[in-house]
């Protein structure tokens, strides 16, 4: 019985509490008291230092990203470009020494030697940054990057088929293949030969180095993505005078004359 008195009290007690609130400052702060004193708090800022020093520990980041301008470095010349494709395997690369040669991503290994080392895929550089860095030839892309030394120079990626004619763009086909000819012709290359320039894969073999830290590029791409791109830069090239020569023998890039690897080294 004295717990049912207690529960009871404590019910009364809510009830009136209850009907007290509605008497209360928040009651009538909320249907809209106008007060006309206000009070304004001034913060202490004596101890407060103006300038907070923040370190940035992120690496260095090239700030410059102006483009680039293509020099007529090859007047006239002869060009190779060295792509990837497995139809180098066993080739002897010390018979390119003395010509101008343009090594497309990771052919710069077997010829380090190179005039110039292009990439599109900034991929490229991330994996090989150190070595890279090392070299000392030309070095050409159409992607930016934040890592990127001074050196790099970045040229604006242009139309995706045909041949850009700014000095400062590159038509780019959706691989480095495609635009590393728009950049000889930039360079000024009267006669362009592509070496490794296989543009397939049979599931077996895809390049004729050890490949990237990613899966190669299906057959499918270099099908539908990659090759119908050439039939328009090679005509815009014969328009312009410029030969261009496929020397590999199983190459699926059907748009540029073919001939053997021994006749492409007889133009050094």
């Amino acid at each position: 019985m004295q717990r049912r008195r207690s529960i009871l009290k404590i019910q009364k007690e809510m009830a009136n509490n209850k009907e007290q609130v509605h008497n209360t400052n928040v009651h009538r702060r909320n249907i809209g008291r106008n007060f006309s004193r206000t009070t304004t708090v001034e913060p202490e800022i004596n101890n407060i230092p103006r300038h907070t020093s923040i370190k940035n520990s992120a690496p260095d980041k090239r700030e410059n990203f102006n483009f680039s301008f293509v020099d007529n470095l090859w007047e006239g010349e002869t060009a190779y470009i060295l792509g990837g494709g497995p139809s180098l395997i066993n080739f002897d690369f010390k018979k390119l020494l003395g010509s101008k040669v343009i090594a497309i991503n990771k052919g710069i290994y077997s010829y380090p030697a190179a005039d110039v080392l292009y990439w599109t895929d900034n991929r490229f550089y991330t994996w090989y940054k150190n070595d890279i860095d090392n070299l000392s030839c030309l070095k050409y892309t159409i992607k930016t990057g934040v890592q990127y030394t001074n050196d790099i120079n970045i040229l604006r990626k242009g139309a995706t088929h045909g041949l850009e004619e700014p000095k400062d763009t590159l038509a780019h086909g959706n691989n480095s293949g495609y635009a590393a000819i728009n950049l000889a012709y930039h360079l000024g290359a009267k006669r362009i030969i592509l070496l490794g320039f296989d543009m397939a894969n049979d599931g077996k073999l895809t390049h004729f180095h050890d490949g990237y830290p990613t899966k190669g590029t299906g057959n499918n791409v270099y099908h539908d993505k990659f090759l119908p791109g050439f039939k328009s830069l090679a005509a815009c090239l014969k328009e312009r005078g410029i030969a261009v020569l496929n020397a590999s023998p199983y190459s699926k890039l059907q748009d540029f004359t073919k001939i053997s690897l021994e006749a492409a080294l007889s133009f050094r």
